[in-house]
């Protein structure tokens, strides 16, 4: 008996898959029972940096007794098998389970061609002939033998498969087959890890006139590209670095179609504790978040912090013995404490932060950008945001001499210019290899660490000051 399914060009998915939609799946047990997210009481999600999310999946279920399959649909489609975990919440010791199986092999035109290699087909071209044969093969075009020989069409308008192709599916698909110990109503949890569910924060800072103050606030931006959508969930953020072994397949992934802005004026927002090693944020109201959904939803809110602007000049470790003088930029840096008494205390997740000031029209410009790590409370944050335009830094070594074979003198002089309107201080950093001394120098200084030595120079307005000191390495 033949099974004709036919599709057109431009709505093929749609009729494909309404008629798999209404057919029934061939099950391994007397009895069935098929769920969706119709069913669906309570879900919430747990997102972690690294693309991953955890999710538990909580249906109100009416379950026979016995032997029967469950059939468990709207999943991700990213979705880890090994990691599920079924469980019966009303009766935990009610349900035994015999064997799952996860079915992904999901209804789609390429699917059914690959179904029918080496089987006959009908297709109608779009000049109006209708040829049957078998299909060699589809890659770009339909390769079709024929009683007449070999036949290419391109662009079929309609193709139509003599029988139903087994095993496919409309949507990512659980299965599993169980053993009830009575009749009756359970709610039950399904819990799982997949790819495809990711998260980042994002900030913006906005600096004061004089840039020793600044607003800051915080974004959480989510991206679902699981394969399925979260309605109402609860849901978590996991900051921190959690170890999982690598699969060894590629995950799929899936382009990004909208965003969703979710504002926390006037709503609950998130609250934050510690977690183990890490920092768990725990929106305090249901958010519904789309398969291919970029949602944004507003982390922090903070105003007044005092910052810091510096400028460093960080010629580097090219110098000694490779040159006798270097011209480097003079960087920009906001530095600010993370701390309650400055308006902040929180820890902050990872992320890129982006600072604007208002110019003399009051409208705000962009002025920098950097990547902050992860910072617990009361730890120091330093961004650079570029280069200072009216600044110059200048390093030039005016001798060097050798003392023993492992022992050497630098003579360096150090010139920095500001064409600036203020007065400013600029923070020069010499790294040195080797066990090091300075011998000289006119101007007060510290060791930064093992190979850096910082000088905190003044330079007037329209002025240029003259560092120099003499350095000892040996090694």
């Amino acid at each position: 008996m033949k099974f004709p399914i036919r599709f057109h060009a431009v709505l093929s998915a749609t009729i494909v898959l309404a008629v798999f939609m209404i057919l029934p799946f061939t099950v391994a047990a007397d009895t069935a029972v098929e769920t969706t997210s119709n069913d669906q009481t309570a879900v919430a999600i747990t997102i972690y940096n690294d693309g991953t999310g955890l999710v538990k999946d909580t249906r109100s279920l009416e379950l026979p007794e016995g032997w029967f399959d469950l059939i468990f649909m709207d999943v991700a489609a990213s979705m880890d098998p090994t990691s599920v975990h079924f469980v019966s919440l009303t009766d935990p010791d009610s349900i035994a389970i015999l064997e799952q199986n996860y079915e992904y092999d999901l209804v789609s035109t390429a699917a059914l061609y690959q179904r029918h290699i080496d089987k006959h087909v009908t297709v109608r071209t779009e000049d109006g002939r209708t040829i049957d044969g078998t299909l060699l093969a589809y890659e770009g075009a339909l390769v079709i033998q024929t009683n007449d020989g070999i036949v290419i069409v391109n662009n079929p308008v309609e193709v139509s498969f003599e029988e139903l192709p087994e095993g496919l599916i409309t949507r990512p698909t659980l299965r599993w087959s169980l053993i009830g110990g009575y009749d009756g109503h359970q709610d039950v949890e399904m819990s799982y890890l997949t790819s495809g569910l990711g998260w980042n924060a994002n900030y913006v800072a906005v600096v004061g006139q004089n840039d020793n103050v600044l607003d800051l606030s915080g974004w959480v931006t989510i991206n679902n590209n699981s394969g399925t959508a979260y309605h109402d969930a609860t849901l978590k953020l996991v900051a921190g670095e959690v170890h999982r072994v690598q699969p060894q397949y590629a995950p799929r992934a899936a382009a990004m179609e909208m965003m969703a802005m979710d504002g926390a004026p006037g709503g609950a927002g998130f609250v934050e504790e510690s977690f183990f090693e890490y920092h768990l944020y725990t929106l305090e109201r249901p958010a519904t978040v789309l398969n291919r959904q970029q949602k944004q939803i507003s982390l922090l809110e903070g105003e007044g912090i005092g910052v810091d602007k510096i400028f460093v000049f960080d010629p580097g470790y090219a110098y000694y013995g490779r040159g006798d003088t270097a011209e480097g930029d003079i960087q920009v840096r906001l530095r600010f404490m993370n701390s309650e008494d400055n308006g902040l205390g929180i820890p902050l997740p990872a992320g890129t932060l982006r600072v604007y000031k208002e110019d003399s029209s009051g409208a705000l410009q962009f002025i920098g950008e950097d990547r902050i790590d992860h910072t617990p409370k009361d730890e120091e944050i330093e961004i650079f945001l570029g280069n200072a335009f009216d600044i110059v830094g200048e390093r030039v070594v005016l001798d060097r001499r050798q003392l023993r074979n492992d022992m050497w003198e630098y003579d360096v002089q150090v010139n920095l210019r500001n064409h600036k309107t203020e007065d400013i201080e600029v923070v020069y950093w010499d790294h040195v290899w080797g066990d090091w001394t300075v011998v000289t120098s006119s101007h007060e200084y510290l060791q930064k660490d093992a190979s850096t030595v910082e000088f905190i120079v003044p330079v007037e307005s329209d002025g240029e000051t003259v560092l120099t000191y003499t350095i000892r390495r040996e090694w």
